[in-house]
């Protein structure tokens, strides 16, 4: 899809739609949408539709985040306990080691 053909109308509600579709636990929605436009948000002169871009750019950059900070805490959190050998992280492991060579 090429959104520099878009009208600055249809880029806002492009945009806005990859924003609101995030919140289904969707974060790579957000990061494609940061990307997508990001230059628009950023690289060109403000005008009121290129403002509401932004917001929605920004809004998708702190979702990003959000969940990667969620998602790195519960791998450290799990890789940690289950290091320690815990039922119920091995209860979570997909991959048993038998211990053979």
């Amino acid at each position: 899809m090429d959104i520099s053909k878009l009208s600055d109308v249809k880029r806002v509600d492009l945009c806005k739609k990859y924003f609101l579709i995030g919140f289904c636990l969707l974060p790579l929605v957000w990061i494609v949408n940061t990307f997508w436009f990001f230059s628009d948000a950023f690289c060109f002169p403000i005008n009121p539709h290129r403002r509401q871009i932004r917001k929605y750019v920004i809004g998708s950059i702190i979702g990003s985040l959000f969940w990667a900070i969620l998602i790195a805490s519960w791998e450290i959190f799990f890789q940690y306990y289950r290091a320690q050998g815990l039922v119920w992280s091995d209860k979570l492991t997909f991959v048993f080691p038998t211990g053979r060579v």
